[in-house]
Order: structure tokens, then C-alpha cells, then sequence
């Protein structure tokens, strides 16, 4: 298990040669967040606001968490690469949980590493 935390977080380094995108999917309220490690934006996107793409912040947290920060807001995405997440709406098993704020919980999956079926 160690070893795959280790693998999920050198993959989504973002000092790593190779860009990799994560891409979060909430329910109630419909929201999509996603991160771009080559050009350090999170993009937000909901149906009923539309979307906006500002400058990330990336804090390594204990627990195998990686935290997603955007400057000026408030709120935060907690990607958890120890534990399986769920859109709350279709049967697909996302490879990690995304929560933000502690209020909204989401899946989450990578350019190589994708959501599936049961």
C-alpha cells in the first residue's frame, strides 16, 4: 500500500517532467474541478456559474493528502490517494476521494490513472 501512495504521489508531483491533470467530479451541487500540474492552474466549472481557471497553491499533507489551494478563495480540495472516490451519481470507482472544504465529497482520477466500473 505504501508503495502505491508513494507511486500516486510522485506521479502528481508538480516538479515532475511530465505534466499530469487531475479531474474532479461533485454532485449536489454539480461541480468539476480540475488541476494541471504543467501550468499550475485549478479550473472550476458549474453548470449554473460557469468556470474560471486560477493560479494553484499544492501543500503536501500527512496521511497521504495532497491539498489544492487557490488564491483568493477561501475553500480547498483535499485529494485523498489512499482512498477510493465516487461522483455520487454513476457506479464508476474513481482511484481517489476528493473533498472540499470537509463538505463535499467527489472522485477523482489522473491522465493515467482513470475512473472504472465495478
Amino acid at each position: 500500500m505504501k508503495s502505491v501512495i508513494l507511486s500516486a504521489a510522485l506521479l502528481l508531483s508538480v516538479t515532475s517532467a511530465q505534466a499530469e491533470s487531475i479531474y474532479c467530479t461533485f454532485t449536489e451541487p454539480f461541480l468539476s474541478v480540475s488541476y494541471n500540474s504543467d501550468t499550475n492552474k485549478v479550473k472550476i466549472t458549474s453548470p449554473d456559474n460557469g468556470g474560471a481557471e486560477l493560479n494553484g497553491i499544492v501543500k503536501y499533507k500527512q496521511g497521504g493528502v495532497i491539498r489544492f489551494e487557490v488564491e483568493g478563495l477561501t475553500q480547498y480540495l483535499d485529494l485523498y490517494l489512499n482512498k477510493e472516490g465516487s461522483d455520487g451519481m454513476s457506479d464508476f470507482i474513481y482511484p481517489f476521494e476528493g473533498v472540499i472544504s470537509e463538505q463535499l465529497y467527489g472522485g477523482c482520477e489522473t491522465d493515467s490513472l482513470k475512473k472504472r466500473l465495478p
